[in-house]
């Protein structure tokens, strides 16, 4: 029986218990100590049992669990420090753990082991391994089953047709995860685009892209009455296939249950077979079908026998002709036909793909929200629900919460927003110069704000006490969408922005490009009567994509963790006048534009332009690309340093006296090559930022735990294809190989 706290100082006869009160209770303080360190064993000792299964045992447990059935260890969150830096910017949060989630799963790889090993070499066996192993989507191929035959009649092969050229969806899925037409033999080794068609060759097919959920949006009006977006942005975007994972493992997975873009003529046959009794399609209710997208008019729900497969790019001279709705899934655009008398909200619930939970999104975030105990002040709540009740704390629209927080002069209050609706917001925020104001968004919640002509203005009331000299106001965007920017006027201490989006160009434009190249954030170095303020700002941005930041250099500071900027007009951070922003420490980013900084620390981020620091001999860039025209403070093993520095090396052994003429071609051959590869730099598209499959191997490796460079560095894409490496050695049947191709 364990024995806590006084419990053991009160079996003691109350004669020691008398005296000891004479002595000042030295004997109770012994004792005190040694049933706390009783109660520690006892604890272990009760550990132990559960140590025992893999369900419930303690970390440190796993690995050995996993020896005893011979599972070689993978790659896994354990191996990942605590970002030191992320932990003392945002000290408030709910917490307290802010690494970003992870999806391979020691535990669950170890608990699974002897599962895989009872249907070993099966194909829904290997696909649920890939995916299980990986995090992505996946489906497996036997490429061997595509091979064209020539067709003896004594020994038929009717699947092996080898192409029928009436199907135009058989057309379109040649060469694709779900081809089924008849290829010849290919005998180079199987890779990303060649050599799969094999008799000894499986397809290991993965969806990098991952879908959100973005539920009950307002639809976007384009030009016409008649013209809408699903995206609330107003911009071309494709629509994605909800991931169903209720139906993984148990079978190969299908088309429609991977998370991808929605082909045109798949939606077009879902259409045609969609009054089959039970058959759950693309269109339907998010509430009780396994649906990826749905529309509602006037507050009614669009049957999906108004809903018609069109092509709207461009956009028809007239309305559709009847009571239908025309969707083109290619752009994520629709077309209300002329026979609705629709005059109230179009509303439209979707999935879009994006690479990660980064930015704006519908992804969870519990622990980036405001800590909303004692600890952080008790801070006042206000809520926004549109067309929710209403109160003195719960308002329907961000305009409303703030005017009744401006009104209650609250100096610490959180404006929680818990609906995926547009919302305006006021021209200025005025904050008390000891107070903070978060506006953030629920989890799993994505509004879309929206701020005036002239930007979401920053004010601060002036101290209390005049001699006062400390900045302590603080404006924190959470979880939101802004299209338009930040202006901040007054004398702020602090600006947060946690994974939002501050639109590159403020707004795009129906084709999904910026309408102009304005900052997303612009910092005053002087107030209405000339004097020099925001010298204690610092702006603090984590898992974000930024616009343009405008920093005058007496600031304190910029510090940008996981996140994309991207400077519409070719500069990303400098102060208004083009000149060096504040200081600038930047870990595992993208930043698309030039970067002109009073000083740099920068680590395992990408410089797509070139880089000038005034303060060369402070900072450190380390494991990043940096343009060769660049002047940065010292660098270490970066790109393309680094690979200039091993070839020349590497041409050096075989010809010590290599001039230098040689050399300097070698540099520019190096230079050349190994440049960054982005599929698109245009904002709002799923690939947005993300590194292309012909990238040099040294910035897709490069991060300093052999990760890529750059914003999507946290989700460990190269040791998530290593450990699937080291699976399929173990459970690949003999002789088989493999060809991992990335669809997205």
């Amino acid at each position: 029986m364990s024995v806590t706290g006084d419990g053991l100082y009160r079996l003691l006869p109350a004669i020691y218990r008398e005296r000891d009160a004479e002595r000042g209770y030295q004997l109770q303080a012994l004792l005190s100590i040694l049933a706390e360190q009783g109660s520690a064993v006892d604890a272990d000792i009760a550990q132990l049992y559960e140590n025992l299964f893999i369900e419930t045992c303690q970390d440190w447990v796993v690995p050995y669990i996993g020896d005893l059935v011979s599972n070689r260890a993978l790659y896994d969150a354990g191996r990942i420090t605590q970002p030191d830096t992320a932990r003392a910017l945002f000290s408030d949060l709910a917490g307290p753990n802010l690494l970003p989630p992870l999806s391979i799963r020691a535990r669950a790889d170890v608990a699974n082991t002897i599962y895989y090993r009872q249907r070993k070499a099966t194909p829904a066996m290997l696909e649920e391994l890939a995916r299980d192993v990986t995090g992505w989507a996946a489906h497996v191929v036997e490429f061997f089953q595509l091979l064209g035959w020539t067709q003896f009649l004594e020994h038929q092969r009717p699947q092996c047709q080898w192409v029928d050229v009436r199907s135009i969806d058989r057309m379109q899925r040649i060469d694709g995860a779900f081809d089924v037409t008849s290829h010849t033999v290919d005998v180079r080794r199987p890779a990303q685009q060649e050599g799969w068609h094999n008799i000894r060759n499986l397809g290991f097919f993965f969806w990098r892209l991952q879908s959100y959920e973005l539920a009950v949006v307002p639809a976007r009006q384009a030009t016409l009455p008649w013209q809408y977006h699903f995206s609330p942005l107003g911009n071309n975007a494709p629509l994605f296939t909800r991931l169903r994972a209720e139906s993984l493992g148990t079978g190969l997975v299908t088309e429609i249950d991977i998370a991808a873009p929605i082909r045109p003529i798949l939606f077009y046959d879902d259409l045609r077979q969609s009054g089959q009794p039970g058959y759950a399609g693309l269109y339907g209710p998010f509430d009780s079908t396994l649906a990826s997208f749905f529309l509602s008019l006037d507050g009614q729900p669009v049957a999906v026998a108004d809903i018609t497969c069109m092509r709207l790019d461009p956009w028809p001279a007239a309305p559709p002709s009847g009571r239908i709705v025309g969707v083109d899934v290619t752009t994520g655009r629709f077309a209300i036909g002329d026979g609705w008398a629709a005059t109230g909200p179009v509303d439209a619930s979707y999935f879009y793909g994006f690479s990660s939970g980064l930015g704006g999104g519908t992804y969870d975030r519990r622990k980036w929200l405001e800590d909303r105990s004692a600890a952080n002040g008790s801070p006042a709540v206000y809520t926004v629900l549109q067309n929710g009740s209403t109160s003195h704390f719960a308002k329907n629209s961000v305009l409303d919460a703030v005017t009744q927080w401006q009104a209650d002069g609250q100096p610490r209050a959180i404006i929680s927003i818990l609906d995926n609706r547009t919302y305006a917001l006021p021209d200025t925020i005025k904050l008390a110069n000891d107070g903070w104001l978060a506006i953030e968004a629920d989890n799993e919640i994505r509004p879309l704000l929206q701020s005036g002509a002239n930007g979401l203005q920053v004010d601060v009331a002036p101290p209390g006490d005049p001699a006062d000299v400390d900045r302590t106001a603080c404006l924190t965007l959470n979880g939101i969408v802004l299209e338009g920017y930040v202006d901040v006027i007054g004398d702020l201490g602090q600006l947060r922005v946690l994974h939002s989006t501050l639109i590159p160009g403020r707004q795009l434009n129906g084709e999904g490009n910026p309408v102009g190249n304005g900052a997303s954030m612009i910092v005053a170095a002087q107030n209405s009567g000339g004097q020099q303020i925001n010298l204690q700002l610092s702006a603090q941005a984590a898992f974000s994509i930024i616009g343009q930041i405008q920093m005058p250099q007496q600031a304190t500071g910029i510090w940008l963790l996981d996140c994309i900027v991207q400077g519409v007009g070719g500069v990303a951070v400098s102060d208004a006048a083009g000149s060096y922003a504040p200081p600038l420490t930047i870990e595992r980013s993208t930043v698309i534009g030039t970067v002109q900084a009073k000083s740099l620390l920068a680590s395992e981020t990408i410089f797509t332009a070139a880089i000038g620091v005034q303060r060369t001999q402070s900072g450190c860039v380390r494991f990043s690309y940096v343009t060769p025209d660049s002047k940065t403070s010292r660098r270490y093993r970066c790109q393309p340093d680094l690979g200039i520095a091993e070839a020349i090396a590497a041409a050096q052994v075989t010809n010590p006296n290599l001039p230098a003429a040689a050399q300097h071609q070698i540099a520019l051959d190096i230079e050349a090559r190994l440049v960054p590869a982005l599929v698109t730099t245009r904002y709002g598209q799923p690939a947005y930022a993300q590194l292309d499959l012909s990238c040099p191997r040294e910035i897709r490796t490069g991060a300093e735990d052999g990760s890529e460079m750059g914003a999507f560095c946290h989700l460990k894409q190269p040791q998530r294809a290593s450990n699937l490496q080291l699976r399929l050695g173990e459970y690949l049947p003999f002789g088989l190989e493999a060809a991992i191709v990335y669809v997205t």
